[in-house]
């Protein structure tokens, strides 16, 4: 069973008036990157809002014997012009307002609206916005640009969702096969032999319904697989977890503090952030390996900020403290606080119940990993592009009504009817991203393991796992005859 634990204040269901404000402005200013229709800022507002937007240390930075960047006629066309009325009533510094130049030009406003639905999927909107929010100590102009830095890393940098996700680890085994010397061959092999070893996985979760990402440490050698190899493994292990955001499993338990709120609702409070566990049991000089270190928390810190609910450290021998030295000098200090030093399954039962701890690790759980291969078809609905299209358009509908009564939310216009209907809208979003799901994500692990099951619906702890596809294809033929998608009209 797992533990439920009070709500913290900037989450969905625990905002106070300030902290609500700031997410009405983020949203604001958000949909005004793309919308010349959401209005500026009202003057009347702007002192409550701007208290503490902007931050005097940050400017004392940037003003060290010289001016701030000044924006390029460019980068000041290249942001709409409500959004730069609000962003100068929030007394946006002239370096900052470059930056959201500079992003627009990368990411203009439809690529934007586009790019914030698929980065969406199942979540829940406010969810995913104050993660960004609380990273950036609620400075609203601060997280619009740490927010969307991301999606164009995500977009126009790494490509998640058209080569790590799409692609998956179908891809990767058959580049593996691949005849020669080939870099994608090399690629391929490094990706897939994470899969094969076990070195970093997900299996169950912790006291607080967080997946846990399990890393044998002692397992890596630097020299055995090539750095994209091992990134793009790293980044599908955190895409991973974001599908795992969910309806609640029935061991939940929701405490009578939060009883205002839906189960679903709950459930993604919880499960925005997940546990690392570094098992460095028989931790050797050879293991340590610092640039994917580095670029699992630079991941966390700037693309994927307040989805680390903790990262532990698990019989850390001597040696690994001067390398724990060079880690801490990157953390920042919120996830510094998330760091746990834990030595035996004992002092790890504070952070995971004994039944759910690993034998491997001294606990009672009796389960361990074994990779399966991608079964024969699993991704054919991948080439499905009508289906996809149909469901697409269908979601691109939603995006445009949650964003319209998102508008008459932040504009306190029939507030009551509206928090009800887009309660509603980001209920059908999330419903809809499932349809959408085998037709832009290929299966992995966890779908053949039934961790993720046909729906959307997760099990932590499968008790059985089928390897039979004709099996399975049934399934899935059945799920796709009873929500087939119909074309949506605007």
């Amino acid at each position: 069973m797992t533990t439920a634990t009070k709500i913290e204040p900037g989450y969905v269901g625990n905002l106070d008036s300030t902290q609500e404000q700031r997410l009405h402005q983020f949203w604001r200013i958000l949909m005004q990157s793309w919308d010349s229709d959401i209005p500026p800022l009202d003057p009347a507002r702007r002192s409550s809002i701007s208290s503490n937007a902007t931050s005097k240390g940050h400017r004392s930075f940037f003003s060290l014997g010289r001016s701030p960047a000044q924006p390029t006629e460019e980068e000041l066309a290249a942001i709409p012009a409500n959004l730069l009325s609000t962003l100068k009533s929030l007394d946006v510094a002239p370096n900052e307002l470059k930056t959201v130049g500079s992003l627009l030009i990368k990411l203009p406003g439809d690529k934007l609206r586009s790019a914030f639905l698929t980065l969406l999927k199942q979540d829940h909107p406010d969810a995913l916005l104050l993660r960004f929010l609380r990273a950036e100590k609620w400075n609203v102009p601060k997280a619009w640009i740490k927010f969307v830095s991301s999606l164009n890393w995500r977009v126009n940098e790494y490509k998640v969702d058209e080569e790590v996700l799409i692609k998956g680890e179908e891809h990767n085994l058959q580049k593996s096969r691949l005849e020669g010397n080939s870099v994608d061959k090399k690629d391929g092999e490094g990706y897939v032999l994470q899969l094969k070893t076990g070195k970093g996985y997900l299996h169950g979760c912790d006291k607080w319904s967080r997946p846990i990402c399990v890393v044998r440490v002692r397992i890596h050698d630097p020299s055995q697989q090539t750095q994209k190899g091992l990134f793009d493994y790293i980044i599908h292990c955190i895409e991973s977890v974001r599908y795992l955001q969910v309806p609640p499993v029935e061991s939940m338990v929701i405490h009578p503090f939060s009883s205002n709120l839906d189960m679903w609702t709950v459930r993604l409070i919880y499960c925005g952030e997940q546990a690392i566990l570094f098992d460095l049991t028989s931790f050797s000089l050879s293991n340590w390996d610092f640039p994917p270190v580095k670029f699992i928390i630079d991941s966390f810190q700037e693309n994927y900020p307040e989805s680390l609910g903790a990262m532990i450290f698990y019989n850390a021998p001597w040696i690994f403290s001067g390398f724990w030295k060079i880690i801490h000098g990157i953390l920042d200090p919120v996830v510094a606080s998330k760091v746990h030093f834990v030595t035996g399954a004992k002092e790890l039962e504070k952070l995971i119940p004994q039944s759910q701890i690993l034998k491997e690790v001294g606990g009672e759980e009796d389960w361990d990993y074994e990779y399966i291969e991608p079964l024969p078809n699993e991704n054919d609905r991948l080439k499905d592009t009508v289906t996809r299209d149909i469901i697409l358009e269908e979601r691109n509908h939603l995006g445009g009504e949650l964003f319209s009564v998102t508008a008459n939310w932040i504009s306190q216009i029939d507030v009551e009817s509206s928090l009800s209907r887009r309660d509603e809208v980001i209920k059908s979003l999330s419903a809809n991203y499932w349809k959408l799901d085998p037709y832009v994500r290929a299966r992995s692990l966890l779908d053949r393991t039934g961790v993720i099951k046909e729906g959307g619906k997760i099990d932590f702890y499968p008790t059985k796992v089928t390897q039979k596809v004709d099996e399975k294809l049934d399934v899935v033929a059945e799920h796709i005859d009873e929500a087939q998608p119909t074309a949506v009209t605007a």
